[in-house]
């Protein structure tokens, strides 16, 4: 993917598509949604208040998109197409849900652009300007999302107006290249050292399972000493990373891995108390997903409420986290989020013949599993899937419950699988006698805008959200 960022006008981008920040109703009042506007004409302004018109403030959702043709006959000077996306407006005390939005405006721009064939995209500063997104913030959101969902658009381009902003998205993309780079080389320096390890023999040099370069000494088992000094949250970095590379060769190196790193988890232990009930002296409410649980999911549900979990790509782990927060160790509390997504890989990796068995009745709806596993679940930040459901629950030891929206209907074939179902832990000799003692962790799949009605009618709906349920008080 090539990424170029420069100064000029958006407006006259030759390329697929431009995007173009709006507010919800799609109706242009000033600033370069107006310019836009004009530098289209008439037959993409008629396109986009046909809209406006039917569905108003509702045009847009915040964190959406909408795409449009840019003219009637093929300009060779201006864009082919203009989406329309609505930026969050930032504010200090819910910048989080701000992050969340604004990765959410990429994500389907990106999506449709993929969804239309298109290879080449130039995007502004979204919410920059009047909505006030600090523009380094928004650089990284912005270069981070695009590295994940550009799929087969392989230009992407940042069109930016005022300098300071064009520095800040210089300066995060140095950043971000520095930091790419960093880690390739740390691949060739594994391979490197890899290609001239002896051979293994009885005699063999040992060699710390983590970072696979600092020999061991014979009173060291799994880690060297720069690796035990680490902290936690290094270590799994690590963990990770390795398995991530792992995958890129192939999911038997993969399994590998696993198997080479497992014993590594004994030595960190994973006390876990999820918090039950819901405090709004210290939680957040998800007022969005409190929509969802009222208006569209079964009555045994709706005696809850939402707790705002962070949408940074991370939301299935970060609910588990922000979950154990009122864990009663302190080690409880230095679990992250890469933490839980490594183990959970090793389990559902190891044991993977197991949960196929005893979720056989999903597996219409599950993910390719080597595909999956070897793909999206070794990446930080990466969509989580219903496979990292099934597996969650032993790592954490306790039973998850899934609550999912009939916003497409009953008979919507996720809802009828999904919604209410238990996911349980694999225990020992199968003593299921023991279930009965383990905590409950209620898991609402949400959105991060409410459905789109057009003319009375809810287009197809999918989640893109993970948010936990506590009890009131």
């Amino acid at each position: 993917m090539n990424v170029t960022i420069k100064q000029g006008d958006l407006s006259k981008e030759v390329c697929d598509a431009i995007v173009n920040p709006t507010q919800t109703s799609m109706n242009h009042n000033g600033g370069l949604d107006t310019i836009i506007h004009q530098t289209m004409g008439e037959f993409f302004t008629q396109q986009v208040q046909a809209i406006s018109k039917e569905l108003q403030s509702n045009a847009c959702p915040v964190g959406n998109s909408r795409i449009f043709i840019a003219k009637s006959e093929r300009d060779p000077h201006t864009a082919r197409f203009v989406i329309n996306t609505v930026g969050p407006n930032y504010k200090k005390e819910g910048k989080e849900l701000a992050g969340f939005h604004l990765q959410s405006c990429y994500c389907t721009s990106l999506s449709l652009a993929n969804t239309y064939g298109l290879s080449s995209i130039a995007y502004p500063a979204i919410s920059c300007g009047a909505y006030h997104f600090p523009p380094h913030e928004a650089a990284q959101v912005g270069i981070e999302t695009i590295r994940q969902n550009s799929y087969h658009v392989n230009d992407v381009r940042f069109v930016l107006y005022e300098p300071k902003v064009y520095n800040a998205f210089v300066e995060q993309w140095t950043d971000y290249s520095e930091k790419i780079n960093r880690e390739a080389n740390a691949t060739d320096e594994r391979d490197r050292h890899r290609t001239t390890e002896p051979k293994p023999s009885k005699s063999s040099t040992r060699y710390c399972v983590l970072c696979k370069e600092q020999h061991l000494s014979n009173d060291q088992q799994f880690l060297c000493n720069q690796c035990s000094d680490a902290s936690r949250s290094e270590v799994f970095n690590k963990f990770l990373q390795g398995l991530r590379f792992a995958a890129e060769k192939s999911f038997d190196d993969l399994k590998k891995e696993c198997q080479l790193l497992k014993p590594i988890l004994s030595l960190y232990s994973l006390p876990y108390t999820p918090c039950q009930a819901f405090d709004q002296s210290i939680h957040k409410r998800d007022t969005i997903a409190e929509s969802y649980l009222q208006n569209h999911c079964n009555k045994e549900f709706r005696n809850a409420m939402p707790m705002a979990v962070l949408g940074d790509g991370n939301c299935f782990y970060n609910t588990f986290v922000k979950l154990g927060g009122a864990g009663t160790t302190t080690e409880a509390s230095t679990v992250t989020p890469v933490e839980l997504r490594a183990r959970n890989v090793i389990e559902l990796i190891l044991n993977a013949e197991h949960y196929k068995i005893m979720y056989q009745s999903l597996e219409s709806i599950l993910d390719e599993f080597q595909k999956y596993v070897t793909g999206e679940m070794v990446r930080d930040t990466n969509y989580a899937s219903v496979w990292d459901l099934l597996s969650i629950p032993t790592v954490l030891n306790i039973k998850v419950i899934s609550v999912y929206p009939k916003v497409n209907g009953t008979s919507d074939t996720y809802y009828q699988k999904l919604n209410g179902m238990r996911f349980d832990p694999l225990l020992p000799n199968e003593d299921t006698t023991s279930l009965t003692s383990l905590p409950e962790v209620k898991l609402l799949f949400s959105h991060c805008n409410k459905p789109i009605n057009l003319g009375g009618q809810v287009q197809q709906w999918t989640p893109n959200h993970f948010v936990p349920l506590l009890n009131l008080r």
